[in-house]
């Protein structure tokens, strides 16, 4: 999404259905005056369209800030996520390819950024080219713990194992996917290499018999295949809405620009179908053999064999 202080209007690009990633085409709408940063989000490890994203950025002088917290090791036209931007961020977290806890790294070429970002995690004090009387900004404590650092060391080439093996099973599934029909993997950049933090699925309840998206993730769960819903719409949760109703925000801003606000999520039309359609399958199923992968997929064929009867079921 291009990042704008709250309540500029249009301030998020939409994603593209068959990528689940930034749409670049929508980037350019959302762009005002106030915008300062691009932030492609790699979902599910997979690499956005850096190239189309990066160019947009020269063209209005943006900095590119990667989230890649969940593209460890991903690929983009022989380089890595995280270094195709200005400044690169992933995560530590319990869920991540490489967890600790919490916490996280950022990566980048500029020594002057990556030198402020470090004074800013060490609450605010002076690093490197960053230097000054004691502080140079104001700051958090953000540091990490040498025994977080040990796990995370420990992991590394675990990482590459992983990684590799991750890859290999999602490959055979796409080719086993597009041979079934209805339940598409997502489209990746030329020449681009994802690492799969979860595995999406498109999925068309039309070419099911019309069975919805809840009632097949029920049937896998069934076969023994345990899924998600993907990501959803978070604009849709009430935290947005009790941000706009709170009196900090009346204060702040007219009624007629908070209803406003609120009201240009609609035009999120690439997210709402994107959550709509996604079913997504653990990291941890793609770390199984191969005979694991083709249960998957005999589940996923006799759900659809048996769809109109399912779609009937209450």
């Amino acid at each position: 999404m291009a990042v704008q202080p709250a309540l500029d209007q249009r301030h998020e690009a939409d994603p593209d259905p068959e990528t689940l990633t930034m749409d670049p085409k929508t980037i350019e709408s959302r762009i005002t005056s106030r915008t300062r940063a691009i932030l492609p989000v790699h979902i599910y490890g997979m690499p956005c369209y850096m190239d189309e994203i990066n160019a947009i950025a020269r063209k209005h002088q943006l900095a590119v800030v990667e989230d890649a917290c969940q593209a460890w090791l991903a690929e983009y036209k022989g380089r890595k996520c995280g270094t195709l931007g200005d400044l690169g961020c992933f995560s530590f977290q319990n869920s991540k390819h490489i967890p600790s806890g919490e916490g996280g790294a950022i990566t980048g070429m500029n020594e002057k950024l990556v030198d402020k970002c470090h004074s800013y995690h060490n609450c605010g004090r002076s690093f490197g080219t960053n230097t000054g009387s004691g502080s140079f900004t104001r700051g958090n404590n953000f540091r990490m713990q040498h025994f977080q650092a040990s796990i995370l060391l420990s992991q590394f080439e675990k990482l590459k194992q992983e990684t590799a093996h991750r890859q290999a099973n999602a490959d055979y599934l796409i080719r086993g996917l597009n041979q079934i029909g209805g339940v598409s993997p997502a489209r990746l950049p030329e020449n681009s290499r994802a690492v799969w933090h979860l595995f999406p699925i498109r999925y068309d309840a039309a070419q099911f018999n019309g069975l919805p998206k809840a009632k097949f993730m029920q049937a896998l769960a069934r076969e023994g295949i345990p899924c998600g819903g993907g990501y959803h719409e978070q604009y849709n949760d009430g935290l947005l809405d009790e941000a706009i109703n709170s009196p900090g925000y009346k204060r702040l801003w007219s009624a007629d620009r908070l209803k406003a606000y609120r009201e240009s999520f609609k035009d999120l039309k690439g997210n709402a179908q994107v959550c709509a359609t996604t079913v997504g399958l653990s990291q941890t199923l793609l770390l199984a053999d191969r005979s694991a992968m083709d249960h998957i997929l005999d589940a996923i064929r006799k759900i659809k064999a048996h769809s109109a009867e399912l779609a009937k079921k209450v």
